[in-house]
């Protein structure tokens, strides 16, 4: 793999606005709700709560880089997309004369976030929502990885997660979570530079209590150790019953 240079990044989490903010871990109660500049009118008043903290990211993490936001591919990467909507379906289906809301309907898909996004910068460019377990995280940036080997400049990597609900809530993390990374070939206004994306003995990401078992969490300690300024070789997976290796990338600091 060649030398994926870091030029952006996003985080957004309930009380923490930005990736600074989580990082100095100084939460702020006004924070309650992700500001979503991108989206506006009928998109920002459709949005749900899982689409606003995913473009929100997506947003932070592009916003002060001068290149063609209508051009840059993106990957969303979610276990569980826009479950809490498909939940408010079936519970129509279940009630009442069984009339779905089409508002909500076409916020059920997997790939809502990409298509909220698409529509606000005008982008045609490829766009890839995937899912996954534990390998979510390196899969999504072995994706955006691909679209700089065979031609892009840049590509952004969007992880959103919720906890689920009820019925399928079977954890206590208590907390959202939505993480953003600018991936380029371009070292220019870089921060970080990541090499030698594989699988090793190094141990997996520890989870937080606030997010239990999200495992867009995989992205946390890396978003971290560039924020903190602290290279090294960073797991891209959270702690599961799977032994062996895990995926990992060596993360070198840019401009100290």
């Amino acid at each position: 793999m060649k030398p994926i240079y870091v030029r952006g990044l996003g985080l957004w989490t309930p009380g923490f606005a930005s990736p600074e903010a989580w990082c100095r871990g100084e939460p702020d109660a006004a924070a309650d709700a992700p500001e979503v500049a991108l989206l506006s009118g009928a998109l920002r008043r459709r949005a749900t709560g899982m689409t606003r903290m995913a473009v929100e990211v997506l947003h932070q993490a592009i916003r002060e880089l001068s290149f063609d936001a209508s051009a840059i591919p993106i990957v969303w990467a979610t276990a569980h997309g826009e479950h809490s909507t498909a939940i408010k379906i079936l519970g129509m289906m279940r009630s009442g004369e069984g009339k779905l809301s089409p508002t909500h309907f076409h916020n059920s898909v997997h790939n809502t976030a990409s298509g909220y996004a698409s529509i606000a910068l005008r982008n045609c460019s490829p766009s890839t929502t995937i899912t996954g377990g534990v390998e979510l995280v390196a899969s999504s940036f072995l994706e955006a990885a691909c679209h700089l080997e065979t031609g892009a400049e840049d590509a952004v990597v969007v992880l959103a997660d919720e906890p689920l609900q009820p019925p399928f809530d079977c954890s206590d993390a208590a907390a959202p979570l939505a993480l953003a990374f600018c991936l380029s070939t371009r070292s220019e206004g870089a921060s970080a530079v990541l090499t030698d994306f594989r699988r090793d003995a190094v141990a997996p990401v520890k989870h937080c209590d606030r997010f239990g078992p999200l495992y867009v969490e995989g992205g946390r300690p890396l978003l971290e150790r560039i924020v903190r300024r602290r290279p090294g070789t960073v797991a891209l997976e959270v702690v599961s019953d799977r032994s062996g290796p895990v995926h990992c990338v060596d993360l070198e600091l840019v401009g100290d």
